[in-house]
């Protein structure tokens, strides 16, 4: 055999596999043919169905269930299902899922969807991750859009066009570790928004420097048993009263970086177990009296940055019992007679600014320096018993001055004696 036929029939030993290798990848790629819909999607893994850059699909299959055995045995196999730049899926209906017994991972990323039916993800107990992420024709999550969907891990419903939550969109969806509505434009949050969620390790709402949410209604937290983590940073809105009631159970509640302005009475009525309440950098000005009333078991109150003046004991007395730590460093509080609770008992729990703000006459005191007798309220002029301001300050320059002065003259004289002793010396090993 020449060296020619040698390689020719290396050639097409070379081709041939070749052939065979394309023909069954084609094969494994195809999904069943009865399923029409998934026509442009592929099944490169027995476990995998991706219809990613797919130009046709506009529809899943009316039904996952067949009495061909084969065909059964395709749809308990699949655990993975990935829409992901899909702009002719406009719409999951009810159920849509349905017969994926073992489906655990779900994307729909980059589509054209504009509604999710109530239901839509029931019927799946393996469930654990869902991915409806960079949906821009997402606008509103009806009602029951993701019920009954008991064991998820992870929803994200990240960078959709989100606006509106309506009521119990998460109804029966009991146990979810986290939960991520970020990036959305969502303004409003209903009451009873995530009524249904009885234990969210994690709830998303907002991660940007500025969220554009304006309103969040009463009891529209209403129904968390157990809530691990609530991130809300960037609102531009008042915590108005109930906004945050009944939340029964909850470790971290992140509301800083906002413009709150004012927080209502009753605002965090029934959280009897939250742990830690963050509410820094938000330009409170005003906290209502009973602000934080039934917030018994609060450890940490963060409210470094703020605007607040007053550090009224009615506003703090509920925590008394509880906190080990409130932050109000940054803030102009007023070292009026409003601080006589806070100096009877100078409690390290309580970190204030190193400089008083005002009245005039105390904005160079520190109040964890100042004395109660010193307050403005104790300052009675005994001829006509009327109250009258001395400038501590003014004093307290005054002192300072003399003292610098004081220590300026003992520094002259201590030059002038080493003079006259240098001299007195020179003089006597002359005249030696």
């Amino acid at each position: 055999m020449t060296q020619h036929h040698i390689f020719f029939f290396v050639l097409l030993t070379c081709i041939r596999f070749v052939h065979l290798e394309f023909d069954h990848r084609n094969q494994n790629n195809n999904c069943p043919h009865l399923f029409r819909a998934l026509s442009d999607c592929t099944c490169v893994h027995s476990n995998t169905i991706d219809c990613s850059y797919s130009t046709t699909i506009s529809h899943l299959p009316r039904s996952w269930y067949s009495a061909h055995h084969n065909l059964t045995a395709f749809t308990q196999s699949i655990i993975r299902f990935d829409l992901v730049h899909t702009p002719s899926i406009t719409l999951i209906k009810t159920d849509d899922f349905q017969g994926l017994q073992n489906l655990r991972y779900l994307s729909i990323i980059s589509t054209g969807l504009t509604k999710i039916q109530p239901h839509a993800f029931r019927h799946l107990p393996y469930l654990s991750e869902i991915r409806i992420e960079a949906n821009r024709n997402l606008t509103e999550l009806q009602p029951y859009s993701f019920s009954d969907i008991e064991y998820v891990r992870h929803i994200s419903l990240a960078s959709n066009s989100i606006r509106v939550i309506n009521a119990e969109a998460f109804r029966y969806t009991h146990f979810v570790d986290v939960l991520d509505l970020s990036n959305n434009p969502l303004e409003v949050i209903n009451s009873y928004a995530f009524f249904g969620l009885k234990s969210v390790g994690r709830l998303i709402l907002c991660l940007l420097p500025t969220c554009p949410i304006k309103q969040i209604d009463p009891f529209a937290f209403f129904g968390f048993h157990t809530c691990d983590t609530i991130v809300l940073t960037g609102i531009h809105t008042s915590l108005r009263t109930e906004s945050f009631s009944h939340m029964t159970s909850i470790r971290l509640l992140n509301l800083s970086h906002g413009e709150i302005s004012r927080i209502h009475s009753y605002a965090f009525q029934g959280c009897e177990h939250i742990g830690e309440l963050d509410l820094s950098s938000s330009l409170i000005s005003n906290i209502d009296t009973d602000a934080f009333e039934q917030t018994n078991n609060i450890s940490l109150l963060n409210l470094n940055g703020n605007l607040i003046r007053l550090f009224e004991k009615s506003i703090f007395q509920p925590l008394i019992n509880s906190i080990k730590h409130t932050n109000l460093d940054n803030n102009p509080i007023q070292c009026d007679c409003t601080l006589e609770w806070y100096l009877e008992q100078r409690s390290d729990r309580f970190k204030l600014p190193d400089v008083c703000t005002g009245p005039i006459g105390y904005e160079c005191l520190s109040p964890n320096e100042l004395q109660q007798s010193q307050l403005p309220c104790y300052q009675i002029n005994e001829d006509n018993n009327q109250t009258t301001i001395k400038n501590l300050c003014e004093k307290r320059v005054k002192g300072i001055v003399v003292v610098k002065s004081l220590a300026s003259l003992y520094r002259l004289n201590t030059c002038l004696f080493v003079l006259l002793t240098i001299m007195f010396i020179s003089n006597v090993v002359i005249y030696a």
